[in-house]
């Protein structure tokens, strides 16, 4: 008898904790999903661009250099199945400054170089800097921890700064930098 009791009790425990568990995963809940998205182009499919002239530059001092673009990561999102209120958190995962022109120069023409999330309502933020640059037309830039940026994500465009400090710079030369950003973001996936 209590061999029988025990072979019945098993499975009927093991089926009323399943039971219990399957009832309380339908209830109205939500999840964290965590994505993790690369861009170089703004809302305008252009490259996030930084374009300066020497003769508004000067040498050893941080200038402002604007993108002029807006930028935002909705498609991204949207096509994921979520919307920007979606959004927890987002933080930088990395920003890579390219060296498109002129097309013989390295970026160790620079001293430092500060990037800035800008848009309105919200004050600008430092995201990510450098200071040591190597002879090459690609760099990564120092993305700073745990700085929440989702306040710019959520927003329909945010722009960049590119706060700059040339070491050298030719007369009368034009520069063109662009950027690369990853970020990762937590979302609210309501179940």
């Amino acid at each position: 008898m209590k061999a029988s009791f025990r072979r019945w009790s098993a499975p009927f425990i093991i089926a009323f904790v399943v039971l219990f568990a399957g009832c309380d995963a339908t209830s109205s809940s939500s999840d964290t999903v965590f994505l993790t998205h690369e861009f170089s182009t703004d809302t305008a499919g252009q490259s996030v661009r930084f374009t300066f002239s020497s003769t508004n530059m000067t040498v050893n001092r941080l200038t402002d250099v604007s993108c002029n673009c807006d930028i935002n990561i909705y498609s991204f999102v949207e096509e994921q199945g979520f919307q920007a209120s979606d959004i927890k958190s987002a933080t930088l995962v990395s920003a890579d400054i390219i060296m498109l022109f002129p097309i013989s120069k390295k970026i160790d023409f620079l001293n430092q170089a500060i990037l800035k999330f800008s848009a309105n309502g919200i004050s600008t933020t430092e995201v990510a800097n450098i200071s040591t640059f190597p002879a090459a037309r690609e760099v990564a830039m120092n993305v700073l921890p745990n700085r929440d940026i989702a306040t710019f994500l959520e927003r329909s465009a945010f722009g960049a700064i590119l706060q700059l400090d040339p070491a050298t710079l030719g007369a009368n030369e034009s520069y063109d930098l662009s950027i690369i950003l990853k970020v990762r973001l937590e979302l609210e996936d309501s179940i």
